[in-house]
């Protein structure tokens, strides 16, 4: 399809994404294949419009770069951001071309991809020529991060031919439209606790979304809108280290349309960049995907330094992942990159492990409960089972973004939900007398808090309970053990997404003596890590039972 010189690199990029011919991760692949799908629509509600987004195109003709190696010249957008300002303004309703048919829209890139170019070029536009008396925010997570889109716009401004700046009044901290003063466009600075109240925005941009936890903000802004004919949210950001965010929600729904798993109403367009599940981070083929602007304000030697970084400090390998891939991770330290686990993904094997142990850790009545069989086969050739229990009525107290996780694992066996609303002992106690019967158990462990009755039954059958304490001191060998494993691959599963996610949930506390522990990510208190600790307790019976060995032609007497 062709249009015009100004939208014909959309058009191009997405045909070249959709086609191979450009690497893209699956999340852009389907964004690039929905926008042309909606442009070929013929029984929609809306229509694609060149002449509406090629009004904003040739608006950016008369912006130039502020800052670095190229200020003072044009701003040349590239494909990916001629295709996304044509997805924003080119979908019109189909009976009045007036009204802009998308409303909610991300950008969600790495650190370097251009977000606040996009950003500070939309802000100008929609202050001219967006709704009368428009009104025009950004939002951040403090006030120097809000000032950085609007001071961006302002120096535009700026830099304009004078007879094109005049259409714009800057003030030290606003922007109004020359002839309207009731059109203007501010930063708000949650420091200040200014505030989306009271106000009734056209337009807000929401820069490093991901960041913001207070997600009233927001919900205020977009409330506002309500009365806008045609309002305008937009979220520009970079990943994060915690998902507990009204961002994470949308970006979680938008995935969700991208996939079909979600209704299209197609008011959200959207690209998201990072690379895919099971891509290699330290493989630079796989860079592009994630970074759109690879080669023009981002350098490959840049990545590659980076990435040589997080390889050799595992401390700046998440911080790596997250701002440079534009990957959730959990916490700022992971404790083990989760490629090692999803790389030992193997089905259980025929022959009969030298030991079994089993541990389990129980939760609050109404939480999550894990159960870790760990077959030892070797002291380096471990296969690892799990088995989850949860209240069928706690599936409502999880957060909307970790319900699909949850449903996930239902629906593959490995978390079993339990009637009622409270922890259902005497199914989690006859799961673990299976095993019993299954293998040759050497022994259980367990976590006391919690556990009393439970314990109480299966020492009253013979069942050989060990009780494992929570503290440094017990769990630090077994967790720098199972780490080792882990790192390895002699640690073998079935690759059930439900545990890996839990793995990445992981961070690791070390304190002044060397001692470690493994925890949850404080900043994330929705995420769950049960199985993983479950299997270290179950690593801290295996160091306590000494691996028999018959390669010398003997074995040891047991007694």
């Amino acid at each position: 399809m062709s249009y015009s010189p100004l939208l014909n690199p959309a058009f191009e990029y997405a045909v070249a994404v959709t086609r191979g011919d450009i690497q893209a991760c699956e999340d852009v692949k389907l964004a690039c294949q929905r926008f042309l799908d909606m442009v070929e629509r013929k029984d929609a509600p809306y229509e694609f419009v060149p002449a509406k987004a090629e009004h904003i195109l040739k608006f950016v003709k008369f912006c130039r770069h502020v800052k670095g190696p190229d200020a003072g010249k044009p701003i040349e957008l590239q494909p990916f951001q001629v295709m996304y300002l044509a997805g924003v303004y080119g979908f019109r309703d189909r009976r009045d071309h007036s009204f802009r048919y998308v409303t909610d829209v991300i950008l969600f890139v790495p650190r370097k991809s251009g977000k606040t170019t996009i950003a500070s070029i939309i802000a100008l536009y929609e202050l001219q020529f967006g709704d009368a008396g428009a009104e025009v925010f950004t939002l951040a997570t403090n006030r120097d991060q809000a000032s950085i889109c609007f001071d961006s716009s302002k120096a535009i401004v700026e830099n304009m031919r004078p007879e094109l700046g005049a259409k714009f009044i800057a003030y030290r901290s606003e922007l109004k439209k020359a002839g309207d003063s009731t059109s203007t466009y501010r930063a708000l600075s949650r420091e200040n606790r200014k505030t989306g109240d009271g106000k009734n925005p056209s337009c807000a941009m929401i820069d490093e979304a991901a960041q913001i936890t207070e997600r009233q903000s927001i919900e205020v802004l977009h409330s506002g809108m309500g009365a806008r004919k045609n309002p305008l949210r937009m979220y520009l950001t970079t990943a994060s280290f915690t998902k507990e965010t009204k961002f994470f929600e949308d970006l979680s729904h938008y995935r969700s349309v991208l996939r079909g798993a979600a209704p299209d109403s197609h008011r959200w367009f959207g690209l998201l960049y990072s690379i895919d599940p099971g891509d290699n981070w330290a493989d630079p083929a796989v860079w592009g995907k994630a970074n759109p602007m690879l080669g023009v304000s981002v350098t490959t030697q840049h990545i590659q330094q980076m990435a040589e970084e997080a390889s050799a400090k595992p401390a700046s390998l998440n911080e790596f992942l997250c701002k440079q891939l534009n990957i959730y991770v959990s916490a700022n330290s992971a404790w083990v990159d989760r490629r090692y686990w999803d790389e030992s993904v193997e089905v259980i094997p025929d022959e009969k492990p030298e030991s079994t142990f089993v541990a389990f850790d129980l939760a609050h009545t109404r939480d999550l409960n894990a159960v870790c069989t760990l077959h030892r086969y070797s002291e380096e050739n471990f296969y690892a089972k799990f088995q989850f229990f949860l209240p069928e009525e706690s599936i409502e107290l999880i957060p909307n973004h970790y319900k699909s996780i949850f449903l996930q694992a239902k629906a593959s066996g490995i978390l079993r939900l339990t009637p009622g609303n409270v922890t259902d002992l005497n199914e989690i106690e006859s799961y673990i007398k299976q095993e019993c019967e299954k293998h040759n158990v050497k022994e259980i462990g367990y976590d006391p808090y919690n556990a009393a009755a439970l314990v109480a039954n299966l020492y009253a059958d013979g069942l050989p309970v060990k009780k494992v304490g929570q503290g440094m001191a017990m769990l630090s060998n077994p967790s720098k053990t199972t780490e080792q494993l882990i790192l390895k691959k002699a640690i073998h599963h079935d690759g059930n997404p439900f545990v890996g996610w839990q793995l990445g949930n992981c961070e690791v506390y070390t304190d002044v003596n060397g001692n470690v522990k493994v925890r949850k990510n404080e900043a994330d208190p929705s995420a769950k890590v049960d199985g993983i600790i479950a299997m270290i307790m179950a690593l801290h019976c295996h160091l306590d039972n000494v691996f028999v060995s018959d390669s010398f032609g003997f074995r040891a007497i047991e007694w």
